[in-house]
């Protein structure tokens, strides 16, 4: 397993056909990166099978798909627009919700005002993407729409942000128990009532800066594991947004909305047969593929990984069970089918191909967040310093860099913090030692 790659490839082969097509004319007509609309595309999956169905590893152990998903990038690397271009089709169902339910209360209303609505019920509002909420407005949300949720943030850092800001601690604790679709129970402030969802199913998305992700995640909330429970799409390095005169499709567009509404309709459909959540299993070369998998990885690093990257790879294996059940509704909705109910051995390498690149881009956090530790880096930085020319270019102070274990992006880091101080910038990629 390789834990210091500087611009993880994101496993795009992992996706039926039509879906790897439109995640790679999305790069090639708007600018998008692939990670950040491929991952998008998995937690648009998740949100429409939400409480609908459910992992069974074994008896007493089931998982639901829930993903926490950050598109990390530097400013203007084009974070946001794949997040809301993928979302289109949940979005669009949102507002025809919304506006189904508004037409219902007027109506209600005007009802109530004549004296005849004394046996109707009073409407609910059918919402499945919120924003910018308190702890307890997303709790009274989500009862009226027990099935799925998704917390949709143009900036991922203003949803850490809100967690103190009424209930000190508080909200933290309820997004870690609402990642493990455990039981809530939220107390209000205004009031005796206590809000409580038994099943809760919430994803979050949204985009972030790697450095604001090492200074939000950092310290207790990586000691926590919070930061392990957020999946990082970052991009593949190739960052250049250049502007062509080359549209999006409309027959892919129109297939993503197809495959989005028949999943959520299909998986509703089996809710509303059974009244409880679909099982799926993992066949029995798929089960001792996934055992041999986490197992082998978990040896490699007990000998020879930190106690940070056991955490986080920990939180991976997690992640790993639930892209074995969204690959297999992804394959179902693309050949408008539905299947067994048994996971493949194809499908479980594919969800092992994309647990290892969230691991690998988990990784890169772990870096950043070590390399801000003063105490354990100085000297190795002051050795790299020493032992470059005193003319060097980019590429010579990577492989520098290499030699003293030190990754491409610390030493990118190192050369952007030392200018000014340690060198001078001569020209495009060219450096001179102050």
């Amino acid at each position: 397993m390789e834990t210091t790659l500087d611009n993880p490839l994101f496993p795009l082969n992992a996706f039926p056909p039509r879906m790897r097509s439109f995640v790679t004319t999305a790069k090639e007509t708007l600018n998008f990166p692939i990670p950040y609309t491929a991952s998008s595309m998995l937690l648009v999956f998740s949100l429409a099978i939400g409480n609908t169905r459910v992992l069974k590893v074994k008896d007493g152990w089931t998982v639901k798909p829930i993903l926490f998903l950050a598109l990390v990038g530097e400013a203007g690397a084009n974070k946001s627009h794949p997040i809301s271009f993928v979302l289109k089709p949940v979005l669009r169902i949102n507002h025809e919700n919304l506006d189904k339910y508004r037409k219902e209360l007027a109506d209600y209303r005007r009802q109530l005002s004549s004296g005849n609505a004394s046996a109707m019920e009073k409407p609910m509002a059918r919402q499945i993407i919120v924003s910018d909420i308190t702890a307890e407005s997303l709790i009274d949300v989500h009862r009226n729409n027990p099935r799925r949720l998704c917390l949709y943030c143009d900036e991922l850092v203003g949803w850490v942000d809100s967690f103190n800001r009424y209930r000190k601690g508080a909200d933290e604790q309820m997004w870690l128990s609402i990642y493990s679709g455990e039981p809530l129970c939220v107390n209000r402030k205004s009031s005796d009532d206590i809000l409580s969802i038994a099943s809760p199913f919430i994803d979050v998305i949204g985009a972030i800066q790697p450095d604001v992700l090492t200074e939000t995640f950092a310290g207790n909330r990586q000691s926590n594991g919070f930061l392990y429970r957020i999946l990082q799409a970052r991009s593949d390095g190739n960052t250049k947004l250049l502007w062509n005169e080359k549209g999006f499709p409309p027959d892919l567009e129109a297939y993503w909305e197809k495959v989005v509404r028949w999943t959520i309709s299909v998986c509703d459909k089996e809710f509303d047969v059974f009244e409880t959540p679909s099982e799926y299993t993992f066949n029995a070369d798929a089960a001792f593929r996934i055992r041999d998998w986490q197992n082998a990885q978990e040896e490699f690093l007990e000998s020879a990984g930190t106690s940070a990257q056991i955490e986080a790879f920990r939180k991976i294996q997690d992640y790993a069970l639930k892209f074995a059940l969204i690959l297999h509704t992804m394959e179902e909705a693309d050949k408008g089918k539905t299947q067994t109910t048994e996971i493949s051995l194809e499908t479980t390498e594919k969800a092992i191909l994309l647990a290892e690149y969230f691991y690998r881009t988990a990784s890169l956090s772990l870096e950043d967040i070590e390399e801000r530790k003063p105490q354990k880096y100085p000297k190795k930085h002051g050795d790299f310093i020493l032992a470059l020319p005193q003319r060097f270019d980019t590429a010579e102070a990577i492989r520098t860099g290499a030699k003293l274990g030190l990754s491409a992006s610390t030493v990118n880091r190192i050369l952007k913090k030392g200018k000014g101080v340690f060198f001078i910038w001569e020209a495009h990629g060219r450096y001179e030692k102050i």
